[in-house]
């Protein structure tokens, strides 16, 4: 992107960009005091961090899977009934 074609709709025709923010400017010495600016050393401050993931964004929405136990319900069987006083009585 250093040596673009002429472009007479962008700043600048087009010949000093700044890659990193994706702007133009009118001229050199405007691009070179981009360079130092607080505003650019932000975004090469974001650039540096990766990028979110799938598996992080689902995360985020709550759609992640977790690594809990399943709940299970205990259902007595039928094989003994106990009796109101106590016996135990075989079906």
């Amino acid at each position: 992107l250093e040596a673009q074609p002429i472009d007479y709709d962008l700043p600048g025709l087009g010949q000093h960009y700044c890659v990193e923010c994706a702007k133009y400017y009118e001229t050199d010495n405007a691009l070179k005091s981009h360079w130092k600016s607080k505003v650019h050393k932000r975004r090469l401050k974001e650039l540096k961090e990766p990028a979110y993931t799938i598996e992080e964004s689902e995360r985020a929405a709550g759609l992640a899977r977790e690594n809990k136990r399943a709940t299970t319900t205990v259902v007595p069987s039928t094989a003994s009934i106990s009796a109101p006083d106590g016996d135990t009585m075989m079906s």
